[in-house]
């Protein structure tokens, strides 16, 4: 009986999901009004004629004004609820289907800067009180064993998931270094895996309730020695063991950035029950070769292809996008440019590939 309601439950999310392939862009949210404004300009003008159905904007603590912790208003600006309901219904109409994402877990500081999460509530930080301007550590993260870090994420997942009216939340999760740390007095000693998978299922249940689809990045789950990823597009933490702990339900956004023979983590998600969707970045050879790969893996799990940006404004990547074919890179334009024209050369082909579900 169990068993039926579970798949009746993943069947209807996966009934919400966009049309077969996925052709998706991952954006950073932007802060300024004016900026996120130009999401539209890259909705109608870029991604629509590319054959894009899928945008995710990734926000922080401190670039949405969210109303339910009012500990976080004297670090948080951004756009509001009225932003976000506007491009969302705009999206929706043109067929783009818009997720929101929050980073869970890591993620919670860049360079000398800790975001408004961990500066509203240094409880719930994970090193308490080390490492001072963040010297020494890549990013913090929050404390999966203190119940109050999920009471206050869920409040804010709650926020962005009413504000965009989003069937669909991702949690990010990647890049996880600082965790079952030895100066966290609730998670010293404790294991990696066990700690990284008992966020996972906490956030999934919680998105389960609002019957929400629970999209996150696959490298805490994957074995870096195993699989050759190292540490970085990988585990080597002993995260990886939380793969085996979690529900099949949740979408495995699998990314990786350089040129490889073989991407052996495409295998391992399908075989492990997950539906995968491959995630490239600015690299045009590494762009080429994941795809290749995921066709010759590809099963009903294959979900097709996310373009991930890690900078650049919509007004900067529409540029790019729509550029003549024999346009060259502006000086001093960044990666931005190098995704847009993957974006142009690729999202096409991706959005017509039988490969991943498409119909010619």
């Amino acid at each position: 009986m169990l068993s039926a309601l579970m798949t009746l439950a993943s069947s209807a999310l996966v009934a919400a999901d966009p049309p077969r392939p996925w052709v998706g862009l991952h954006l950073l949210a932007p802060g300024d009004p004016t900026v996120f404004a130009q999401i539209k300009d890259l909705v109608d003008k870029g991604l629509k004629p590319l054959g894009f159905n899928t945008l995710i904007l990734e926000f922080s603590s401190d670039n949405f004004q969210y109303q339910s912790v009012p500990e976080l208003k004297p670090f948080v600006g951004g756009i509001g609820r009225k932003e976000a309901r506007d491009l969302a219904a705009f999206c929706r109409r043109r067929g783009i289907r818009l997720i929101p994402q929050l980073n869970c877990v890591g993620h919670q500081s860049w360079a000398q800067t800790t975001f408004g999460l961990l500066r509203a509530f240094p409880e719930l930080d994970e090193t308490p009180g080390q490492f001072p301007n963040n010297e020494g550590i890549y990013c913090r993260s929050w404390c999966t064993s203190n119940p109050k870090s999920y009471e206050i994420v869920f409040k804010l997942i709650d926020e962005l998931l009413e504000a965009f009216q989003a069937e669909a939340f991702h949690v990010g999760m990647d890049e996880v270094f600082l965790i079952g740390h030895e100066s966290c007095p609730r998670c010293r000693g404790k294991d990696p895996g066990e700690l990284f998978a008992n966020a996972v299922n906490r956030l999934h249940a919680h998105l389960k309730s609002r019957k929400a689809t629970m999209l996150m990045w696959g490298d805490r789950l994957l074995d870096g020695r195993a699989t050759g990823y190292g540490e970085w597009e990988a585990a080597t933490n002993g995260t990886h063991t939380a793969i085996d702990r979690i529900p099949k339900d949740i979408v495995v956004c699998d990314w990786h950035y350089e040129t490889r023979q073989s991407y052996p983590s495409l295998e391992i998600f399908q075989q492990k029950g997950f539906r995968v969707w491959p995630s490239g970045w600015r690299n045009e050879a590494a762009t080429e070769a994941f795809l290749e790969d995921s066709r010759r893996k590809t099963s009903p799990g294959m979900m097709g292809h996310l373009f991930t940006t890690w900078g650049g404004t919509p007004e900067q990547l529409l540029a790019a996008m729509t550029a003549p074919d024999s346009a060259s890179k502006p000086s001093g334009a960044g990666d931005w440019w190098s995704v847009g024209r993957l974006a142009r050369k690729f999202a096409p082909i991706v959005a017509k590939d039988p490969a991943f579900g498409a119909k010619r």
